[in-house]
């Protein structure tokens, strides 16, 4: 993005000013750590007292969740122009109020049709409240300091399954599963949609400030670069892999014969993994390059999938699979913001943030359904092993290609 679409405003932080906003930057963050909380990784804890109560089986109801992640597709670029517009406060206010009138009409559904509806919408507002939206608001107000932004954000927001999971467990044990989502719902109203509200400057429409000074081809130039395509190959294939087994990992070690509570306490060993490898990133990136940090990524991806089929019930293997799985996802989230700007360029970051999501979207929101097909259809995960396995040894041939098509880096955030 060109520094005419960062233009300093009476409310827009100079750039160049040598005090980094830490407090909005704080500030937006502990609304990541909630939104992603309470939206995307409390599902996998409902889905036994819904099934239980209402008799939804497990495909039916991973298949509204995919019907949310389409939405999410359908709605990532034009939210993410709007971002590039300066519409930042009014798109993740919003999404943060819809996301709190949405979980409470989920608290009270007992038709099945009803449901789905609820999970399209929420679905919709996770393209604008989660980190796409964040990480634009972020390069917007910050421009070429926002690196330390989007890794401190990162760091924060990966707190988020750590956080969540066990308080969402125990509002659900304490009080049942719709009082849990009211209490999750004011989260959303109380928390994220207050922060956004208050800390997002009111930016002008870019027209408003200065011209735009758009490549001549404008964000459309990205589709003709093959190395934007491998690296969307990369963001999809590890995106499907891992919405998957954010859904199905607590089922499939209960099914291997740990108890819900190891299997509860392993997945919340995915968080921490996950902020250390960003402290990796912000300490080690200038000495490794964000290439090398990639390779890495990849790399313990596949090592996380390679071992899992071999962890016996009870392992304190499961520990370390936690910890591959939570540091490769850590490392490849914050590539996902940093190296896009470093291949294509800053102008248009919200936008072509919108094409690398939507087609990952799209087909990340077959995978919590898919999975559960699989599992329904062979009558145990065991399948599910072999696909891990084999997706994680694609996503790495998939990022060297993007290596090797990349051309010279461009201007870096």
């Amino acid at each position: 993005m060109p520094q005419a679409a960062l233009a300093p405003t009476p409310s827009v932080a100079n750039p160049s000013s040598k005090r980094f906003p830490w407090a909005f930057v704080a500030s937006l963050s502990l609304a990541q750590l909630v939104s992603w909380g309470s939206v995307f990784y409390a599902f996998t804890l409902f889905m036994e007292p819904m099934n239980r109560e209402l008799g939804w089986s497990t495909p039916a109801l991973t298949a509204a969740y995919s019907l949310g992640l389409v939405a999410a597709g359908i709605t990532a670029v034009p939210l993410g122009r709007l971002i590039d517009l300066g519409y930042g406060r009014t798109v993740m206010t919003g999404g943060s109020v819809t996301a709190a009138v949405l979980l409470a009409l989920w608290s009270a559904v007992e038709s099945y049709p009803l449901f789905l509806l609820v999970w399209i919408g929420l679905g919709a507002t996770m393209s604008a409240i989660l980190y796409d939206p964040g990480f634009a608001v972020l390069i917007r107000r910050l421009g070429a300091t926002a690196r330390r932004g989007i890794t401190a954000m990162t760091l924060i927001a990966g707190l988020a399954s750590t956080v969540f999971l066990p308080l969402t467990h125990l509002l659900i044990e304490s009080f049942g599963w719709r009082q849990a989502l009211l209490g999750l719902a004011g989260f959303n109203l109380f928390v994220c949609a207050a922060i956004h509200a208050v800390a997002i400057p009111p930016q002008p429409p870019r027209s408003a400030t200065e011209p735009r000074q758009a490549p001549p081809s404008g964000a459309g130039r990205v589709l003709r670069k093959a190395a934007f395509w491998s690296f969307v190959a990369t963001i999809l294939l590890q995106g499907v892999l891992g919405t998957g087994m954010s859904i199905h990992l607590i089922p499939l070690l209960v099914e291997r014969g740990f108890s819900l509570d190891a299997a509860v306490a392993a997945f919340a060993v995915i968080g921490p993994s996950q902020v250390v490898a960003r402290l990796f990133v912000a300490f080690g990136e200038r000495a490794l390059g964000l290439r090398a940090v990639g390779l890495i990524s990849v790399g313990l991806w596949l090592l996380a999938f390679a071992l899992l089929p071999f962890v016996p019930a009870g392992s304190w293997l499961v520990i370390v699979f936690g910890a591959l799985y939570g540091g490769a996802n850590g490392l490849m989230t914050i590539l996902r913001a940093l190296l896009p700007p470093e291949l294509f360029g800053r102008e248009d970051y919200g936008t072509i943030q919108g094409f690398i999501a939507t087609p990952s979207t799209f087909a990340r929101a077959a995978a919590p359904f898919a999975f559960g097909a699989l599992w329904a259809w062979a009558g145990s995960y065991g399948p599910l092993l072999a696909i891990g396995f084999g997706m994680s040894v694609a996503t790495l041939v998939a990022f060297v290609l993007t290596l090797l098509w990349a051309e010279a880096p461009s201007e870096r955030v």
